[in-house]
C-alpha cells in the first residue's frame, strides 16, 4: 500500500531555481507528487514545523532560515515514500551526502547561512506521524 509523506524545497533551493530539478529527481525515483504549494513560511508555521527541535542550540537558525524566502511544500505518495525520499535527499549535512543524492549533487560551495545554519535544499518527514503533522501545517486539513 502506498505511503504518503511531506517534503519541502527550502528557500535555498527555490532561490537557486532548483525546484524543477528536485521535483524531477523525486518523480524519476518513483514517487508521485500529489500536491504542491509555493508560499512564504510564517514564524508560527516555522515554530510548528520545527517543534521537535525546540530548545536545541540550532533551533533559532532553523527558524530564521526557513522564513528567509519562499518554499515549495509538497505531498508525495509511493511505496515506502518516507524512507525512499530520505534516501534520495541524502545526508542532512550536504558535505556528507553521497553523489547521486539531491543534497550531494546540488549543494552550494558555501552551505552555511550568516548565522551558521546549514543550507541543505530540502526537508523530508522522518516518520508517518511527522508526515501527517507537517502536512497539516502547509495544506488544508
Amino acid at each position: 500500500m502506498p505511503e504518503h509523506t511531506f517534503c519541502m524545497i527550502k528557500p535555498d533551493g527555490v532561490a537557486r531555481g532548483l525546484t524543477e530539478e528536485i521535483l524531477d529527481r523525486i518523480t524519476k525515483a518513483g514517487l508521485k507528487i500529489i500536491q504542491t504549494k509555493q508560499l512564504s513560511v510564517t514564524p508560527e508555521m516555522a515554530a510548528d514545523l520545527y517543534a521537535p527541535h525546540f530548545g536545541k542550540n540550532f533551533y533559532p537558525g532553523l527558524l530564521n532560515f526557513i522564513i528567509s524566502g519562499p518554499v515549495l511544500a509538497c505531498q508525495l505518495q509511493g511505496e515506502e515514500a518516507i524512507n525512499h525520499l530520505r534516501q534520495i535527499m541524502g545526508a542532512t549535512d550536504p558535505r556528507q551526502a553521497q553523489a547521486g543524492t539531491i543534497r550531494g549533487d546540488l549543494k552550494e560551495e558555501n552551505i552555511f547561512t550568516a548565522d551558521g545554519s546549514i543550507k541543505n535544499l530540502i526537508h523530508g518527514s522522518d516518520s508517518p506521524e511527522a508526515a501527517k503533522r507537517e502536512s497539516v501545517i502547509f495544506f488544508d486539513k
